[in-house]
């Protein structure tokens, strides 16, 4: 605002709309420009809150950016930025704009807008004078001031580049001194110095930098004593004008529009050597010569009254070189190029000039928006940064959500609006990152949707994304959430809290379909993709759907858990295991599984009995499983005897311990080769203190495998065993149905993928009290095993313990075996417990080496006379040893072998 003002019509802090004349009343322009700047304040808020920080209408090319052949362009069109409506009215070329810097040819970067309110005076544009006016001006202009600007990407996204800041932090004081004694008794009663004239006092940064290195000049005009000028060296040709002269000694700014736009310092200012009076305009040879070359539009020249280098200290503002009795003092901040404060003055009243405390600068301050990240190397736009808003014919008004959230939304927030009857919250498209899980308790016919897998729900800080307590009749769709390793992953894996990405505690109802849950790999078993329990008072949920999900499960996760449920239908899901990472992690649970198998081949006293198999998984009361331990080998169940002297060779090899003893070894020649690593390596001091030699070589083996760098073991079993345990990857559980409860399970079109197990559905046998699963059925799914050569712990395909109905039908299982094949041997189904009268097993298709087909044991009391039905039929074990290891009250047809 350098026009010939006479006050700032409207501060920030003003809550001023419009001014209103009276009649018979003097109007001054400060009423008039009140009328103005309030109306177009408010607009601008409104359209800030409307559109938002920035954004161009849906389908519009208004600047957008384009790179053909080195030239960087914007299209025509208007963009609103904070506010602000730039307005481009053809195609720009980047390099077009006046004093703009040279685009770089290599890089990525971040095209920009830098939008601000801009005033033009008629000296800056020739076309706002009338000729008939003879060089007069009237009034001045007011736009929007824009230009297209490049920022350094640091990352090569919309926000990947720091903006310079849209205002600065300097504030002023600006202070009248004690009135001065006149020294002329003649003097009109009016101001003593009679120096101060009726207008605007400017003060201006001109140099950026601090309260003590920005260059502040002053004009008792506003500024406005300027003309049209073109500029050489110190030559400097005005344009005509009748109402402002210069004369030599005045200081004056050579400049342009750019150089307020880009804030650019000017420099010390000039003084006015000589004026020449010419028909065209008068010519003014300065002191010295200005760099400004090509006369960019808005050049002139503008008289100010005094400049200084710092205003840490009050800087007495002189008028004419004298003292006005005017100072101003800059507080501690930064001071941009451009920043100005306006100060009133009166020549004529007691109270001449306005004071101004700790005051922000009246102008300028810029709104910055991306509106591309291109990279100028290749030539190549990479990302449209322009945000985008539909028009208002556009708009349908058919939202049928209680709450929407928006990614940058506090999402716990948006959820606890809800009413406490419920509600459905909608979340947009975009990443929503959790810091903690969402919560929601005690809310019935709560719906939480999303558009799809864009919409994210990001637990950044452990297993879960939500947990719902006792909502009755909850569901949860059309979203991903992806979960991180929790926190305390140093616990021992196979703890029960296997909280999932979304967890549920209780519940009448509970509904999750068309769902994407990412589940990552960690260093034990520690988390579940969906996860139903009952809460902590024991309340138990009643009827569970999860239907048509798609989970990825890290290694030895576990996919869907539901345990004490009414009743549960798991249907159409796609259980896969998450792609291979870069930086692997090792799980705990693998690595001792690893280490087990490996201690098993060191071999004690021929007359040891061998190692008891490891005991079903199934909830129901042990039974002796027909499953033959992996290659049975003399050992002892305790722990492994040291042996003596001349212990004979066909025990296998003999290793020295470092404690003198002998110890027979067995397996592969990897396993032997570990196991010699460990006699090498393992003290005497150690060997003393072992209690079970078993597990101390376990633990070695595990320890070469979590901890290499810190293992005392050869290169090349290190290998052998990294190796092994890389190959290992698979998910722990598929499907886990169990509990205390369960009166209806159907598991039906399920895809499970690279497990160790399954599907498993056991009710747990609590105390003398034996409870079942009223009725099972498990249809057409198709579950893929991934078993390592070395896992002793038996896993099935499908297992079902403690049920009173069961109807299995078509269904596919496929086993694969890393490594060797001397592991524990592999069944494809078990059912296990107490069985009640109806049992059927029709149409199951195994390939791989599954060793049975269909395992039963019944340790019920059996089936009741006359009334039951214990059928399996249509068994194909393609590659096994046997179709079916059943009890005789079973019948049977069409199996195979």
């Amino acid at each position: 605002m350098t026009g010939d003002m006479t006050s700032v019509p409207l501060r920030s802090t003003d809550r001023w709309t419009a001014a209103r004349m009276q009649q018979g009343r003097v109007l001054l322009d400060t009423d008039w420009n009140l009328s103005l700047d309030g109306p177009a304040r408010d607009t601008r808020q409104l359209a800030a809150d409307t559109v938002g920080p920035a954004g161009v209408a849906e389908g519009s090319t208004a600047f957008q950016v384009a790179l053909a052949g080195g030239v960087l362009t914007v299209g025509a069109g208007s963009m609103w930025v904070d506010g602000l409506l730039a307005r481009n009215p053809a195609d720009l070329s980047y390099a077009d704009q006046p004093l703009i810097a040279p685009l770089p040819t290599s890089g990525t970067w971040v095209v920009y807008l830098d939008v601000f309110p801009e005033e033009v005076q008629a000296a800056e544009d020739g076309d706002l004078l009338d000729p008939a006016l003879d060089g007069i001006d009237t009034t001045t202009r007011t736009r929007v001031g824009w230009r297209v600007r490049l920022g350094a990407a640091q990352t090569p996204t919309c926000g990947g580049a720091t903006f310079p800041a849209a205002g600065s932090t300097g504030l002023l004081d600006v202070a009248r001194d004690a009135a001065p004694v006149s020294p002329d008794p003649c003097a009109p009663p009016d101001d003593p110095r009679t120096q101060l004239p009726d207008g605007l006092l400017r003060i201006e940064v001109l140099d950026a930098g601090s309260e003590s290195t920005a260059r502040f000049a002053w004009s008792y005009a506003n500024g406005s004593d300027a003309l049209a000028a073109t500029v050489a060296g110190a030559a400097v040709t005005l344009a005509p004008s009748r109402s402002i002269r210069f004369q030599p000694g005045d200081l004056v700014e050579v400049s342009a529009l750019a150089r307020r736009e880009d804030r650019v310092d000017h420099g010390p200012l000039f003084s006015v050597q000589t004026v020449a009076p010419q028909a065209g305009g008068d010519l003014v040879t300065l002191a010295a010569p200005s760099g400004l070359t090509g006369n960019p539009p808005g050049t002139c020249l503008r008289r100010w009254d005094g400049e200084t280098v710092g205003a840490a200290a009050a800087v007495t503002a002189t008028l004419g070189g004298v003292d006005a009795g005017i100072t101003f003092t800059a507080h501690s901040g930064s001071y941009e190029v451009g920043d100005w404060w306006g100060v009133r003055v009166r020549g004529s009243a007691a109270d001449a000039v306005e004071t101004l405390t700790a005051a922000p600068p009246d102008g300028i301050r810029h709104a910055f928006a991306s509106l591309a990240v291109v990279d100028l190397g290749a030539g190549t736009v990479l990302t449209d940064c322009r945000p985008t808003f539909p028009p208002l014919t556009g708009l349908d008004d058919d939202c049928t959500c209680t709450v929407t959230a928006f990614p940058g939304d506090d999402l716990q927030a948006k959820l606890d609006l809800l009413p406490a009857t419920g509600g459905e919250l909608c979340l947009a498209a975009g990443r929503f990152e959790l810091a903690a899980a969402l919560t929601v308790t005690d809310k019935p016919r709560v719906v939480v949707t999303g558009v799809g897998p864009a919409t994210v729900l990001a637990a950044t800080a452990g297993e879960a994304a939500l947990v719902a307590t006792r909502c009755d009749d909850i569901e949860v769709t059309h979203l991903r959430v992806e979960t991180s390793v929790p926190p305390n992953v140093a616990s021992p894996p196979g703890d029960p809290g296997l909280l999932g990405g979304l967890s549920f505690r209780a519940g009448a109802a509970i509904r999750v379909h068309d769902v994407e849950v990412h589940v990552p790999d960690s260093g034990g078993r520690s988390q579940s993709a969906i996860y139903v329990v009952d809460d902590e008072q024991g309340t138990s949920p009643e009827v569970v759907e999860i239907c048509g999900n798609r989970l990825e499960v890290g290694d030895q996760q576990v996919g869907i858990l539901v345990a004490s449920a009414g009743s549960a239908r798991i249907s159409d899901n796609l259980i896969t295991l998450t792609p291979q990472p870069v930086v692997g992690v090792v799980n705990r649970l693998v690595a001792r599984e690893l280490g087990r198998f490996v201690a098993f081949h060191a071999l004690a006293d021929a007359g040891s009995p061998p190692p008891a198999p490891a005991p079903a998984p199934a909830p129901a009361p042990p039974v002796p499983a027909p499953v033959p331990a992996p290659r049975p080998a003399p050992g002892a169940a305790g722990g492994i005897r040291r042996l003596p002297t001349g212990i004979p060779m066909s025990l296998g090899r003999v290793v020295d311990l470092a404690d003198g003893t002998k110890l027979a070894i067995d397996g592969s020649a990897q396993v032997r080769r570990v196991l010699t690593d460990f006699a090498k390596n393992v003290s005497a001091t150690r060997l003393g203190s072992a209690t079970n030699l078993r597990a101390e070589v376990a633990r070695y083996a595990a320890a070469a495998v979590l901890e290499p760098h810190q293992a005392a073991i050869g290169t090349a079993s290190g290998r052998f065993l990294a190796a092994a345990v890389q190959s290992s990857r698979a998910i722990g559980q598929g499907i886990v149905v169990g509990g205390s409860r369960a009166a209806l399970v159907r598991i039906d079109g399920n895809v499970v993928g690279s497990c160790i197990e399954g599907i498993h559905v056991g009710v747990q046998a609590r105390g003398q009290r034996r409870l079942t699963a009223v009725q099972v059925v498990i249809e057409g799914n198709t579950v893929g095993l991934r078993v390592p050569f070395f896992w002793g712990r038996q896993r099935h395909a499908v297992y079902v313990g403690n049920v009173a109905r069961l109807t299995m039908t078509d269904n596919h299982a496929q086993l694969t075996r890393t490594g060797s094949q001397d592991g524990t041997l592999v069944d494809a189904v078990r059912i296990w417990g107490v069985l009640g009268n109806w049992i059927q097993v029709r149409g199951l298709d195994l390939t791989g080496p599954f060793h049975t087909g269909v395992v039963i044991r019944d340790v019920g009391p059996g089936p009741t006379p006359r009334r039951s039905l214990r059928f399996l039929s249509d068994v194909l074990n393609e590659n096994g040893g046997a179709a079916l290891d059943v009890p005789a009250s079973f019948q049977s047809e069409r199996c195979l072998p």
